[in-house]
């Protein structure tokens, strides 16, 4: 599929809860999209606070051919008892951008369980959502045949195989996070790329 205008035809935007309780799923997320051969960006890339984080967030979808967006936290949150509203908020924008400039613009949505956004979010209705049950295997043959239908590249992993390298990885990590002195709890998105990347690199 050709590059589409503006955008770096290598590059996936993920739009994820990012807090402890997801981080295994955003790994996985962040793994897969390494192991097919593209780049996972993020709003944590950048800690620029001059920058106003819409306008950050509009910049990367649009710097993107791809994006992944996770609806799966529609649960109240213990303190606030309200929902996240920002994983709906950030799909809505790239839908828009879909609409206008962008055209070309892919993006897979997941969600925990089969139709439970359409019961908080009616306007998804029509949308190919893929549940993921909370399961990181789930995530990767998702993301994974995602990008190999979207890309038609003939280069990419079986899923079998990077659920088997992402468990590696995963059993890897605390030991890859102790040398660099980060609790795994708090390492920062670049430095999950950058320590994803590394491992992918050897071990192939």
């Amino acid at each position: 599929m050709a590059a589409r205008t503006g955008s770096s035809p290598t590059s996936v935007f993920i739009n994820c809860p990012f807090t402890p309780d997801f981080k295994p799923l955003m790994n996985a997320m962040v793994f897969t999209v390494l192991a097919c051969g593209f780049r996972p960006r993020a709003a944590l890339e950048a800690g620029n606070s001059g920058d106003v984080r819409v306008d950050k967030i509009v910049r990367l979808i649009q710097e993107c051919s791809y994006s992944i967006h996770d609806l799966s936290a529609v649960e109240l949150d213990a303190t606030n008892k309200l929902p996240r509203f920002n994983m709906p908020f950030e799909l809505g924008l790239a839908i828009g951008l879909k609409k206008g400039a962008q055209s070309r613009h892919s993006f897979l949505i997941f969600e925990r369980d089969r139709y439970t956004s359409q019961k908080c979010l009616s306007d998804i209705a029509g949308q190919d959502l893929r549940e993921h049950k909370g399961d990181t295997a789930e995530v990767i043959k998702g993301v994974r045949g995602w990008l190999a239908t979207e890309s038609r590249r003939t280069t990419i992993p079986g899923p079998k195989k990077i659920i088997t390298e992402y468990g590696l990885f995963e059993a890897a990590l605390p030991g890859m996070c102790d040398e660099a002195d980060i609790e795994p709890d708090d390492l920062p998105f670049v430095e999950m790329v950058a320590l994803a990347t590394t491992w992918l690199r050897q071990s192939a």
